[in-house]
């Protein structure tokens, strides 16, 4: 019964306690000053995830102590995630160096893998040595590697993409609906049931106040420790031979739109972790689009990734392919209509 109460009581305090929050974090001068990089011309709170965050984890650790699957390995997440919080919330404060920043994203990350370290041997027995000959140990640590920057990657597409009123809002509660739909078919564990349906209440409750025009902002305190749970979604299917290619097709938007926006920034010499409003939904946001009609184009576009992350699951190849078209022909739709 607690799995059932516990989001709906979630709701209800989030959508009271972030209308409290808002004039405290005005109050306290922790608010988003209009710029000619930002997408908003008011100054808007941002702080959002200083509630959000710790109801998460207050209520996901809740539902697991009571239904007995509160692991060690759940605690050391719920550390990471404290570490990400209180940097990040220090960064809205005080603006951090990205060098700062990074390094904190990079030990969070390296103890959560650490955590994960059993999962990684049993996806490299099962699933690389079969057709690698090679030395395990070295195979272990590339695996490693490679899903510490990932997970770091994911981490900042967040960070990256919360720039425009509802929009990671909505990115989240996709995320959070196809993984409670895998999670009823059986596909991931309940653990992800408990996830998803906490992080829906939640957000749900944040839209209420985030969709445009935006009475608040997430804020970096926010928005780093949802990539944090993104990647661990993300990862934690991978390792478990469970459908992670459903889960890239639902953040499809989010990697292409940051990733090739980083190249275009390389390649012009640009520095890459500098605050710019180069991404394709900046663009058309310049271009006199407001936040509302951006959006709706969006949320077409996540309501037909997450067909397609649903169909995946019986046509994997073709599913992902179809998905990688769509994205891409949508960030140049947008590019043409930003164009005009």
């Amino acid at each position: 019964m607690i799995v059932f109460i516990t989001p709906l009581i979630l709701y209800l305090l989030c959508i009271v306690a972030l209308k409290k929050l808002i004039p405290f974090l005005t109050r306290m001068s922790l608010v988003d000053y209009p710029t000619k990089r930002s997408n908003h011309f008011s100054l808007v709170p941002k702080g959002a995830g200083i509630l959000i965050v710790p109801l998460l984890i207050f209520s996901i650790s809740i539902i697991f102590f009571f239904k007995n699957i509160l692991t060690t390995q759940w605690i050391i997440f719920v550390l990471s995630l404290a570490i990400l919080y209180s940097v990040s919330l220090i960064d809205d404060i005080k603006n951090l160096s990205a060098s700062s920043r990074l390094f904190v994203h990079f030990i969070s990350v390296a103890i959560s893998i650490f955590a994960l370290k059993n999962e990684i041997m049993f996806f490299m027995e099962n699933n690389v040595l079969s057709w690698i000959n090679h030395d395990p140990l070295v195979i272990f640590y590339i695996i490693c590697g490679v899903l510490t920057v990932l997970w770091i990657w994911i981490i900042n597409l967040f960070n990256f993409m919360d720039g425009m009123d509802g929009l990671t809002c909505i990115q989240v509660l996709l995320l959070a609906i196809l993984t409670n739909l895998l999670s009823v078919f059986g596909l991931l564990s309940e653990n992800f049931q408990h996830l998803s349906l906490v992080l829906i209440s939640l957000f749900l409750a944040f839209f209420k106040l985030n969709r445009p025009p935006a009475k608040i902002f997430l804020g970096d305190v926010g928005s780093i420790p949802v990539g944090f749970i993104t990647g661990l979604i993300l990862i934690k299917a991978l390792l478990n031979d469970g459908p992670f290619i459903p889960i890239i097709i639902v953040l499809m938007f989010y990697f292409f739109d940051s990733t090739i926006t980083l190249f275009i920034r390389l390649i012009k010499k640009k520095k890459i972790m500098q605050a710019h409003s180069d991404h394709f939904y900046q663009k058309i946001l310049r271009a006199g689009q407001t936040h509302n009609q951006v959006l709706k184009k969006i949320i077409v576009l996540f309501i037909v990734l997450l067909f397609l992350a649903m169909l995946s699951l019986t046509f994997p190849l073709s599913s992902f392919l179809f998905s990688v078209i769509i994205t891409l022909s949508f960030l140049i739709y947008l590019q043409l209509l930003s164009k005009r």
